[in-house]
């Protein structure tokens, strides 16, 4: 009868062994830009919700007299300001006073985006192809609004999305290669 020195070769009670080794974490340049993009893309969700609220709360009444004051104070100092000038000429472009649409947009648009992100970082397997879907919804109604009614931030943002899209490709190829 031999002693139980651990030299059994069974694990001691409630120890599990694995029979593989864990996958090392991707540091290839790409897979860094990826997942950066992904967190600016959580980043931008964050924002994107944090309008909706105030908008929802009234901030948004009270911030045009805020940066009006700031600006035209700036401007009395230094009249060819081209920051202060921008931003009093995007002062006299706000939005409608009826804001729903806008509550709707954006609450919508960094909730969509907060879960996508969530699940690709979590790796759920349906989150690329969901992500390239939302995104690519995104670019179609950010190209149908920029022919509409025109704006370089459109064309910025569905850039940005086009990206993703490319890195998010190009990652699950990745993925697929390896195994």
């Amino acid at each position: 009868m031999a002693a139980d020195d651990g030299t059994t070769g069974t694990p001691p009670a409630g120890t599990e062994y694995r029979d593989t080794v864990p996958e090392a974490p991707d540091t290839s340049t790409e897979h860094r830009i990826f997942i950066a993009t992904i967190l600016a893309k959580a980043l931008l969700a964050v924002v994107q919700i944090s309008t909706a609220a105030a908008l929802q709360l009234g901030i948004a009444a009270k911030l045009p007299p805020l940066l009006r004051w700031l600006v035209e104070k700036e401007l009395s100092e230094d009249p060819k300001d081209f920051v202060a000038a921008r931003v009093l000429s995007w002062l006299g472009n706000a939005p409608p006073a009826d804001l729903t649409f806008y509550k709707i947009y954006f609450l919508s648009h960094g909730l969509l985006h907060l879960v996508v992100v969530a699940a690709i970082l979590r790796g759920a397997r349906w989150a690329s192809h969901a992500a390239i879907l939302v995104l690519g919804g995104f670019v179609a109604y950010q190209m149908w609004e920029w022919f509409a009614v025109g704006g370089r931030m459109l064309l910025v943002l569905s850039a940005i999305d086009l990206a993703v899209i490319f890195l998010t490709l190009r990652d699950e190829q990745r993925k697929r290669r390896l195994g």
